[in-house]
């Protein structure tokens, strides 16, 4: 993980990231820019509890006395495909990040602490349509269960300053660690002359959202102070996207032949849409082809 030491409306904050994959660096990259902020790397062992317990205790005692302390959830390594055993070791994690804050705030002097947890829109409101911002969650996969699961421990911290739940949809950007998603592995393939195997139907819709886009918004966000309440928020475009219309896209970015292959029995078939009125205020989202072709043309030929 990494801490950031950054100053915001006057006051002294301290901002511990934890996840380094698609959405963690591009929130990174967001910090850096919006406050010009370096981030120190702590160590933070994934594998060992014991290990974890000691590390906290040593962010606790880097940490100072800061006004603020901002949490940001952005790890993990699950997916559609996770199993139940997968979500219940991500979730104990994410429960003792969330202790973890409440420890925090119970120090003398009381920093004020916030939490930022990035969880998921597909996981939650998949074969869902024309989601609005009343629309419940009703997750199929054991995926979705553990999301919710997750923002269910967050919820009930209710002795922490802000409790901020990020629901992005289908993220796309350049791969760095983690899951490669559809748009990163065609363009990736497509350079490479590789097939990109696909567990969609070429009509399932999607709504796709640039990874720098969620950073950006993030980072807004951790400039903000809480006000104790749940404040939820989807990150989506508000506009539905059919594979075959991806990859269209990508091949007229690129204008390489791309080598497909559709699994003949796909598993990642159900459609899912988000109204725009169900997207925060402050938010905004880039074009998914300006998106696609900020990409393309990044990748090394």
């Amino acid at each position: 993980m990494r801490m950031w030491r950054l100053a915001t409306g006057g006051q002294r904050c301290r901002v511990l990231l934890f996840g380094t994959g698609l959405v963690g660096s591009a929130i990174a990259r967001a910090l850096r820019i919006r406050f010009q902020a370096q981030g120190e790397l702590l160590p933070y062992d994934w594998q060992d509890a014991d290990l974890r317990r000691a590390q906290r205790d040593a962010i606790r005692g880097a940490l100072g006395t800061p006004d603020r302390v901002i949490l940001v959830w952005a790890a993990g390594c699950s997916g559609f495909g996770s199993s139940p055993g997968d979500m219940a070791r991500e979730t104990a994690l994410v429960d003792e990040l969330v202790t973890f804050a409440c420890q925090i705030k119970a120090d003398r002097p009381a920093p004020t602490v916030d939490v930022h947890l990035l969880s998921s829109a597909g996981g939650l409101f998949e074969g869902q349509t024309h989601c609005t911002a009343a629309s419940l969650p009703r997750p199929l996969r054991p995926y979705g269960h553990g999301k919710l699961a997750q923002e269910t421990l967050l919820r009930q911290a209710t002795t922490l300053d802000g409790r901020h739940v990020h629901r992005p949809s289908t993220v796309y950007g350049a791969a760095g660690t983690g899951r490669v998603g559809l748009v990163a592995a065609l363009i990736g393939n497509a350079l490479k002359g590789a097939t990109t195997r696909i567990f969609g139907s070429p009509g399932t819709l999607r709504d796709y959202v640039l990874a720098d886009d969620i950073g950006r918004y993030v980072a807004s966000r951790i400039g903000a102070a809480g006000n104790g309440a749940v404040s939820v928020h989807l990150l989506a475009a508000g506009r539905p996207t059919a594979v075959h219309e991806i990859i269209e896209l990508v091949g007229r970015c690129l204008d390489l032949p791309l080598r497909l292959q559709f699994d003949p029995h796909p598993t990642n078939t159900r459609n899912m849409s988000f109204l725009p009125s169900a997207l925060p205020a402050g938010w905004t989202r880039t074009p998914l082809a300006t998106g696609i072709a900020l990409l393309a043309h990044a990748r090394p030929r």
